[in-house]
């Protein structure tokens, strides 16, 4: 069942299911090869898989190409631990319409970490609306807290 869905653009959100997990460890592993600073993607994957078997989590998916980005939430806090795109899905309100709808799971404001060397994600964050809550972290694995609209 569709939870959200971009008509013009031809993806909609769902629940994740188990069958989706080798497409998000794709995306995950994708994106983590832009952030160098993260250290072991083994470690970074174990604690995906962690997040993805205690919280609740959805993914976009587009017909032809699949699943194309996904989220982790924890629900009681209201906290992200995962939001991630596919690089040929950005700037298509996928991960906005992910972040819409884990709001409106919640029922409130959501709270994420951005890595401190990820400025284009703080930056992007910041016009949709988000303010940095704290610093978190320390040294390189420093980041902000933000909280949404």
């Amino acid at each position: 069942m569709s939870l959200y869905s971009h008509p013009g653009a031809g993806w909609s959100i769902r629940h994740w299911r188990r069958d989706d997990y080798p497409q998000i460890e794709v995306i995950f592993r994708e994106c983590l090869a832009a952030f160098p600073w993260r250290g072991s993607a083994r470690d970074e994957v174990l604690r995906l898989r962690q997040a993805l078997s205690a919280n609740i989590a959805f993914v976009a998916e587009e017909k032809s190409a699949g699943v194309v980005g996904f989220l982790t939430l924890e629900q009681g806090k209201a906290y992200v631990p995962h939001v991630f795109v596919d690089g040929d899905w950005r700037f298509c309100g996928v991960g906005s319409g992910l972040l819409q709808v884990a709001r409106n799971f919640v029922g409130r404001p959501l709270k994420l970490d951005v890595d401190i060397q990820n400025a284009a994600a703080i930056e992007a964050y910041t016009a949709l609306g988000w303010r940095e809550q704290a610093k978190v972290g320390r040294g390189s694995r420093e980041q902000v807290r933000l909280v949404g609209p």
